[in-house]
């Protein structure tokens, strides 16, 4: 049994180097054992929290959301082979907005990987925030973690929130 069903992500396009390795790698060997692992499919940042997680969890399902506009999608899902990874297109006409949102409906808990916090002006038309944002108020949001310079974050739910009690049968508690 895992620790929870399902994980979404979403990151920043621009994940440099340092940031892979001094914040996303940090966050990521965090994350507890999941049924699932969902993630979007665009340029950097999705693509490399995609590939760690596939490498790394190779027994867990993995599902990739590919929005219709493909103009900034990296195709390393092509690369993955396997019955336990499942790509979902979104339908044409739909937007990233539209891909942001399946991310979160699909995942039992999110973690973001913004490029700067929320408040810095570079952020205001963020799709990382975006996500973020409809996962805060979807209850879903487990943590985030800025991956340029200050490098802020912040836990807003641990995983262990996220899974469901364990029933007691009556007679045995």
């Amino acid at each position: 049994m895992s620790d929870l069903e399902a994980v979404s992500f979403t990151a920043a396009r621009d994940l440099g180097d340092a940031a892979r390795a001094g914040v996303a790698l940090n966050v990521l060997v965090q994350v507890p054992f999941a049924e699932r692992y969902i993630t979007g499919a665009c340029a950097g940042g999705d693509a490399f929290v995609g590939r760690w997680l596939y490498d790394s969890w190779p027994h867990a399902e993995h599902v990739i959301i590919i929005p219709a506009d493909r103009s900034r999608v990296d195709e390393w899902w092509l690369e993955v082979d396997g019955t336990n990874v499942t790509v979902i297109p979104m339908p044409q006409g739909t937007t990233y907005a539209d891909r942001n949102a399946e991310l979160v409906r699909r995942g039992t808990a999110v973690y973001g990987l913004p490029a700067y916090p929320e408040d810095d002006p570079r952020s205001r038309r963020s799709g990382t925030w975006q996500t973020i944002r409809m996962a805060r108020r979807a209850g879903k949001l487990c943590r985030w973690d800025c991956v340029k310079p200050p490098y802020a974050g912040r836990i807003e739910k641990w995983p262990r929130e996220f899974t469901l009690p364990v029933p007691v049968r009556p007679g045995l508690a």
